[in-house]
């Protein structure tokens, strides 16, 4: 993957990151923090904020709908503590809480524009520093 995003082009410009890649680089974060996280069961060593921001881009990049509880639960991170961190974000406008109408229990969360647009240049920050010179942010699934 690092390699596709530092790959030059015809003229010897470096390759902006696309959607996609964007997409499989919060894929492959996740993974890693789950994969830490098995090196230390029962310690719990995870930036729980980054965790569920990371889990509300890639579902809403994959277009699917996700609740708190399943947002905690992907994201491996105690219930008191997303609802703390989607109060913060919701008040920083970076996410939307719907009920749902099926199931009054149930409340959807995804990101904003806003929202996505910050988990994207937080990505594009920890990509090579030739390529955060020249990114431009890439159109994403709304």
């Amino acid at each position: 993957m690092l390699g596709e995003l530092l790959a030059t082009t015809g003229e010897g410009e470096k390759a902006e990151p696309t959607a996609e890649q964007l997409l499989h680089e919060a894929r492959a974060k996740i993974a890693a923090r789950r994969r830490r996280q098995e090196l230390f069961p029962g310690i719990q060593v995870a930036d729980p904020a980054w965790d569920l921001l990371l889990e509300l881009f890639v579902h809403r990049c994959e277009g699917r709908r996700i609740s708190v509880t399943g947002l905690g639960l992907s994201a491996n991170v105690p219930g008191a503590t997303v609802l703390r961190w989607l109060a913060m974000f919701h008040d920083s406008g970076l996410i939307v809480r719907e009920p749902d109408p099926q199931d009054r229990r149930r409340i959807w969360v995804h990101l904003t524009d806003e929202g996505r647009d910050r988990v994207v240049k937080a990505l594009v920050v920890m990509l090579a520093p030739e390529q955060r010179e020249t990114f431009r942010l890439p159109q994403l699934a709304a």
